[in-house]
């Protein structure tokens, strides 16, 4: 899929329609860019969490710190975690 938009005079852009439906973005998300060794640009989008979904994650740190403690690998789904809580 190639959509087209034009950058405005302060740098910005719309993402377009067609884009944002087929990767199901939502407002207030972050945008982090990337550049490879071809010049081509990667966009990723993240989530912002807000501040009491920061709080429940921290909390669960300590279970996950026990875990490393013990040799554990640790993988965490930050999503699945709130989810849980």
């Amino acid at each position: 899929m190639i959509a087209v938009t034009n950058m405005f005079g302060k740098n910005q852009t719309t993402i377009p329609k067609e884009i944002r439906n087929r990767l199901n973005l939502k407002g207030n998300m972050l945008i982090e860019w990337d550049v490879n060794e071809k010049n081509d640009v990667i966009l990723r989008f993240k989530k912002k969490y807000t501040e009491e979904e920061c709080d429940i994650f921290f909390e669960h740190l300590d279970k996950i710190r026990n875990e490393m403690d013990q040799g554990k690998k640790v993988i965490v789904d930050v999503e699945k975690v709130l989810k849980e809580s």
